[in-house]
């Protein structure tokens, strides 16, 4: 069977090197261990198998594209991982009883850099026609590159909530103070375009490859959000610039897209195969983004209390990065026909979908008090409430897109 070919933007570093670090080394493994994860949320109910479901398992080999906005720091990146592979596989050959899987796996990876940056749309399309002349498909799209836009720390409302509630304080901060009002070159909230449209236009450019009949089995389209994702914006303002907490309400537009891009997929359950989209995110992990705001020893300082907001049982704090990639990579590699159990939950109220249906979910990285990574599953805030505004969301970052196209078709 053809092997995946997976992009991940934004894979240079943070979160995303952790995608691309977890997938190669779930998949150097016959049954990857992420397969085996159940959310304990997940109810008891009949799967509907369906072949394009699938994915491929196990997997001889696999092609991960880096897109990143920097050639020389994906490099480095790029390297490491090879190396952290290397050393991995290494350690599964000192197993007893070694099947020679990861051996024959590494010898078919291939990880390759294309530049892009969803700052910048023009880039988009130069990436898409490099892939096009490259690949003859796409199987999977993680949207994960963005930026936090935050300037400074609150300091009386950071002691406040550390005070009143401490594991909150570390979990969803209330306290960054987020630069605002700003506007792209390409004339779009500089926010909104880097969070949500920069990644929508990536994925209409990616079309034709996500649908390939080269690869058979439905193609994954996987939204990063937040923990901290919220609605603060105004219907009229879904550009993000009046808002002041534009990240926030970026990852929660992430959501309602990818809700109702996949309630769109799933209208027409005849489709032999589909370009599905979920909404992931990573909880709390020990980046870089704050060394502009705090000093270095509050940066270690913070991450100590990660592990101490862990201990006293919060289970939104995988703090690693691989830890953190858990819910992108267990939705990337697990058959979908696991989710239809969700059809029936009693969690999540169902959007409609034609035949089928699909409670509106998101997936989270959490682990328990050992740091065991595991997938959680929470309902999109909101989600019957702004089921239209989800619709209107599409349809606006479609004639924006169908614009671009047609501008782009006259020059």
């Amino acid at each position: 069977m053809p092997p995946p070919i997976i992009v991940v933007t934004g894979a240079n570093s943070g979160v995303g090197f952790g995608i691309c670090q977890r997938l190669l080394y779930q998949l150097s493994e016959k049954t990857p261990p992420d397969t085996l994860i159940e959310p304990q949320e997940l109810p008891g109910s009949e799967k509907d198998d369906r072949k394009a479901d699938q994915f491929d398992l196990p997997c001889e080999g696999v092609t991960l594209i880096m897109a990143c906005r920097s050639v020389q720091r994906a490099e480095v990146a790029r390297q490491m991982l090879l190396h952290l592979l290397d050393k991995h596989v290494e350690g599964l050959k000192k197993i007893p009883g070694y099947d020679g899987h990861a051996d024959l796996f590494r010898k078919n990876v291939k990880i390759v850099i294309h530049q892009v940056d969803l700052s910048s749309l023009v880039t988009i399309p130069k990436f898409v026609r490099e892939l096009e002349n490259n690949y003859p498909y796409v199987s999977h799209v993680i949207c994960n590159a963005g930026i936090a836009p935050f300037t400074a720390i609150d300091w009386p409302s950071c002691i406040h909530q550390l005070l009143t509630n401490p594991v909150a304080a570390v979990t969803t901060p209330r306290y960054y103070l987020q630069a605002w009002g700003e506007v792209s070159q390409d004339g779009y909230g500089f926010v909104w375009q880097c969070n949500v449209f920069g990644h929508y236009i990536l994925y209409k450019e990616l079309n034709p490859l996500l649908t390939s009949s080269k690869y058979c089995y439905d193609s994954r389209v996987i939204w990063t959000s937040s923990l901290e994702s919220k609605r603060t914006y105004e219907v009229e303002d879904w550009q993000l610039t009046k808002t002041r907490d534009p990240y926030g309400s970026s990852k929660y537009q992430t959501e309602l897209i990818s809700m109702e891009l996949d309630r769109r997929a799933l209208h027409n359950p005849e489709v032999p195969k589909r370009v599905r989209h979920f909404t992931a995110h990573p909880g709390v992990t020990h980046t870089n983004i704050d060394l502009n705001l705090i000093n270095p020893l509050l940066h270690y300082l913070k991450h100590f209390v990660f592990y101490m907001a862990r201990w006293i049982g919060s289970p939104n704090h995988p703090i690693a990065l691989d830890k953190g990639a858990v819910s992108v990579v267990w939705l990337s590699i697990i058959s979908l026909s696991t989710l239809t159990v969700f059809c029936s939950s009693k969690k999540g109220r169902s959007v409609s979908t034609g035949s089928r249906a699909r409670p509106a979910l998101k997936f989270a990285a959490q682990t328990d008090w050992w740091g065991n990574p595991r997938v959680g599953v929470t309902e999109i805030e909101g989600s019957d409430e702004y089921s239209r505004e989800a619709k209107n969301l599409v349809d606006l970052c479609e004639n924006s897109y169908q614009e671009i196209k047609a501008a782009r078709t006259l020059s």
